[in-house]
């Protein structure tokens, strides 16, 4: 599924809870509470998306990086949360996912006979997320499932090329000299479904075992900058991460 696609099928789903007699239902004072509140920790596991353009000069392209594509490895993480559920039918939730290590290969590279990529690097990504919750359920069911449209910071860092992308550089006489890698952030949508699973009634409703995936459109710029003679030149590429996650944790209701 594409981006587009992706995000059009979430809010379709958004819209028809919106629209269902329980979201137009008139809220009565009795519902709301402003104490409820729910802290969540997990692990995530991330698969970025691949779809990047190919690896190029600013101003040439080289036959060697033509047509290029990337291979970005998944990573598994902590996520942290916590959300605060005034309503019955809905609530607000902020997400953190800590950076998750990617390794980095350009695939379909033409440079080396009998190979067809070579090891460029690596970068690690981490998010926060702001969401609204919209929950399909009662808040006395012990199943609680929910959607989640919000907004996302993507933060890249610790990005560094590999030795053997470096080597390219130098012996074929682009670079004279070590190479830098480097990527920004990014600001964007995301969506999420999931599931709250209390585990009980009485003393054990305070906890509930969670479980959601989550979509995140996410997109930066990513620069080598290397050494010439005289000064310095780059190769760049638009990186679309656009990671789906999902996210596997305990939460525990205040």
């Amino acid at each position: 599924m594409n981006k587009a696609a992706g995000l059009s099928a979430v809010l379709a789903l958004a819209l028809s809870l919106i629209t269902t007699p329980s979201a137009r239902a008139q809220i009565q004072a009795s519902d709301i509470d402003l104490t409820r509140f729910y802290l969540r920790l997990g692990v995530s596991f991330v698969y970025p998306d691949d779809d990047a353009t190919s690896l190029k000069y600013y101003l040439l392209q080289d036959w060697e990086l033509y047509r290029t594509h990337w291979e970005v490895e998944e990573d598994t993480t902590w996520n942290i949360s916590a959300v605060w559920r005034p309503l019955p039918y809905a609530g607000l939730e902020l997400l953190y996912i800590n950076g998750a290590d990617h390794s980095l290969t350009v695939e379909n590279f033409r440079a080396y006979p009998g190979r067809d990529f070579i090891k460029f690097g690596r970068f690690a990504s981490s998010s926060a997320n702001l969401f609204v919750n919209w929950y399909m359920l009662d808040d006395d069911c012990l199943a609680q499932p929910y959607l989640g449209i919000g907004v996302n910071y993507s933060d890249f860092y610790d990005d560094a090329l590999n030795s053997d992308f470096q080597h390219y550089l130098q012996d074929s006489g682009i670079s004279t000299g070590p190479a830098k890698f480097g990527m920004g952030h990014s600001w964007g949508a995301s969506a999420q479904l999931g599931i709250d699973w209390r585990l009980g009634r009485g003393r054990a409703s305070s906890w509930m075992i969670n479980a959601s995936v989550m979509y995140t459109d996410a997109n930066t710029d990513g620069v080598v900058t290397y050494p010439i003679s005289p000064g310095y030149d780059r190769l760049y590429s638009d990186f679309e991460t656009n990671p789906w996650t999902l996210n596997l944790g305990v939460t525990y209701e205040f």
